[in-house]
């Protein structure tokens, strides 16, 4: 007899495969999911009737739009890397970048200054830094979220696509860590930051809901009554995969 499906184990996510398929690295993010708030819905598909005078009971149907998908959850997690996964912005907070060493400028990439690039490579998460292009190679780095969870052997980077396209080779080390206390600040002028993400929803007895591609919004309920914990709401809404002859979800139950 086939398991079924019995409360939530975990809710993971990451970032959808660079070839357009199911993420590879998928963690769980947020945990500490509210009682009874992790759902599942699939709307169900639309038809509309074509009659005629002459008959009672429709001749022909035309479909509607396909039925949405759409995962539900809340979390108590409200934590400076909570908030800048959802929303965005900037976090500082232990171990995060205090200072950078030398930079290795890599070679190729477009002229320009660019705005609160994510910082990528190393053991952290959430740096962030305006990086200044001269002559095709990084000549400046100017740290605005610390991020957390840094060491100070960690080498960082950025993808040549937040560097106008082209170019490779840049690196820089961490040479010294922040030690103040956790912070998060939204996006300047409110954009609010576009997630999409690679999902697995597994129940307790071990069935996996697996969604290639699901667009993440979310919103913030505080509440400061004494008898209320604040949490986080987030939607996941699946999306079309961008790999080719991909299904868009499945279902893996365990042996």
């Amino acid at each position: 007899m086939a398991k079924k499906v019995y409360a939530l184990k975990s809710i993971i996510m990451g970032d959808v495969h660079s070839d357009g398929g199911m993420g590879q690295t998928l963690t769980e993010v947020f945990g500490e999911t509210v009682l009874g708030s992790a759902t599942l819905t699939v709307d169900k598909p639309t038809k509309t009737g074509v009659k005629t005078e002459e008959k009672k009971n429709s001749i022909f149907f035309i479909d509607g739009e396909d039925p949405d998908f759409t995962l539900n959850a809340s979390t108590y997690n409200i934590s400076a890397k909570t908030m800048k996964k959802l929303f965005g912005g900037t976090i500082s907070g232990p171990n995060g970048v205090q200072t950078l060493g030398t930079i290795v400028g890599g070679t190729g990439y477009a002229n320009g200054v660019y705005k609160n690039v994510p910082l990528s490579g190393g053991t952290g998460f959430g740096a962030s830094a305006d990086i200044t292009v001269s002559g095709g190679v990084v000549t400046a780095i100017t740290i605005l979220g610390k991020g957390v969870d840094y060491t100070a052997a960690d080498t960082l980077s950025a993808p040549a696509a937040l560097l106008g396209g082209t170019g490779s080779g840049f690196t820089v080390p961490v040479s010294a860590l922040y030690a103040g206390a956790e912070s998060w600040s939204a996006p300047i002028g409110g954009v609010k930051a576009t997630l999409e993400q690679s999902v697995i929803a597994e129940s307790q007895t071990g069935i996996k809901f697996k969604f290639v591609k699901m667009d993440i919004s979310s919103g913030l309920a505080v509440s400061f009554d004494k008898t209320k914990l604040g949490q986080i709401d987030y939607t996941g809404l699946l999306m079309e995969p961008d790999k080719a002859n991909t299904p868009a979800w499945g279902i893996d139950w365990p042996a």
